[in-house]
């Protein structure tokens, strides 16, 4: 039977727990390692306290097959790591002239003779990581446990961890789980919604994690093999059973992008888009624009964010703002079909509405946002009513608008779909 291997991640900062500075070398350390087959089975955020980090070392020592710790191993006063793993493990401090000579050589003026020896004061038994780096990262293996110390500043621990770390683990535990996961993107169904269908998924050896990203919901598929291939198996049985259990609700089964997947929609067929934006202000080009690869689908947008812009640029008819107001069915459907005329597009999408948090009124509350698609002969318009405040009703505006015209490409409905929070 392969026995799962499990570890920790500790790290260690005053900055970090006082919300100074997020802690994105833990997230990107547990990631790679759940990729390469080892449980991260606690993440922990410590202060830069001696007493601290040996109570966290010790536990470590007793529940985890291994442990990466990163952060204070500079030069300076509060990076006592070193200092701490010394006193709390009961192990001397050894000085290093060779990473002295190379600290000195590469800080130049910046750092005293002290600050150099400071660094180059390892645990006994320590062994460099990466003799020809900057950073003075290393393994202790206590009790048998392998301990990695790592920098706290993130491309230098993201380079020990790929390069050396994961590397040396998986020499060390080559007899572990295969651990897959992928990401779907879904949109138009709440997260009790899905969780409700996915009972039925009924695939063995896959673990379901729900995470709301406003207005779409992430689904995680996590599956567990003897070996990378029966992983890999589960995984993808367990992706298709959810694309029939969501249908056109499923964006994306491997954490693609709404804008990429329309993207990719678009460009299969040949098509190019075209869209003109109200309350968004340029945030659905923004989006698309950021894909790579994007000028072969895209071909133009426009903001219009005032009545006189919405004549001037996309020829919307003066009565009938006057008549309707800019956030109309109306004014949608002239809007979408003016951009279309303006360019060689071979659909175009159009949003008006009131984000607020003011200019809402009985009839046409904040969220309100009507959306209109071009398509062929299709000229389709639709009334939103989003909630949140005004960064949301964007967000949520954008991703509707495209989320209905990769609907009509694929499924040839004209139905949209619509968040739930």
């Amino acid at each position: 039977m392969v026995k799962e291997v499990r570890g920790e991640v500790i790290s260690i900062g005053d900055e970090l727990i006082t919300g100074k500075v997020g802690n994105s070398t833990a997230a990107f350390a547990a990631r790679k390692l759940t990729e390469h087959g080892f449980t991260i089975h606690r993440i922990t955020a410590i202060g830069d306290d001696p007493e601290t980090i040996r109570e966290s070392l010790e536990q470590a020592l007793g529940r985890s097959d291994f442990a990466i710790i990163s952060g204070g191993l500079g030069p300076t006063d509060d990076d006592i790591t070193n200092e701490a793993v010394s006193a709390g493990l009961g192990i001397g401090l050894k000085f290093q002239p060779s990473i002295f000579k190379r600290v000195m050589e590469r800080a130049g003026r910046l750092y005293s003779e002290e600050m150099g020896r400071k660094m180059a004061s390892l645990p006994e038994g320590a062994k460099e990581l990466n003799p020809q780096g900057n950073a003075a990262g290393y393994l202790l293996i206590h009790h048998r446990v392998p301990l990695f110390f790592l920098p706290g500043v993130p491309d230098q621990m993201e380079d020990h961890l790929v390069t050396r770390v994961i590397p040396w683990l998986e020499n060390h535990f080559p007899h572990r789980p295969a651990i897959l996961s992928t990401t779907l993107i879904t949109f138009g169904l709440s997260e009790t919604e899905i969780n409700r269908r996915f009972l039925e998924l009924e695939v063995d050896g896959v673990e379901v994690g729900y995470y709301p990203r406003h207005p779409e919901v992430h689904v995680v598929l996590t599956a567990r093999g003897k070996d990378r291939d029966q992983a890999a198996s589960i995984l993808a049985r367990a992706a298709d059973r959810a694309g029939e259990l969501i249908g056109p609700h499923l964006v994306s089964d491997s954490g693609e992008s709404m804008e990429e997947v329309l993207g990719k929609t678009l460009a299969a067929r040949g098509m190019t888009l075209a869209v003109a934006e109200s309350c968004t202000g340029g945030l659905i080009a923004s989006k698309i624009t950021g894909v790579p690869g994007s000028s072969r689908w895209f071909d133009r947008g426009v903001v219009t964010y005032s009545n006189r812009s919405k004549q001037e640029l996309l020829g919307v008819e003066k009565e009938t703002l006057e008549r309707f107001g800019a956030v109309s069915r109306p004014t949608a459907l002239e809007m979408v079909q003016g951009i279309l005329d303006r360019s060689e597009a071979d659909c175009a999408i159009a949003v008006t509405g009131i984000a607020g948090p003011s200019g809402g009124s009985k009839e046409k509350p904040v969220g309100t946002v009507y959306i209109a698609v071009a398509l062929g002969g299709q000229r389709l318009v639709h009334r939103f009513s989003f909630d949140g405040g005004r960064r949301e009703i964007q967000i949520a505006t954008a991703i509707t608008a495209m989320d209905w015209l990769r609907r009509i490409l694929l499924y040839d409905t004209d139905v949209p779909g619509h968040p739930h929070s």
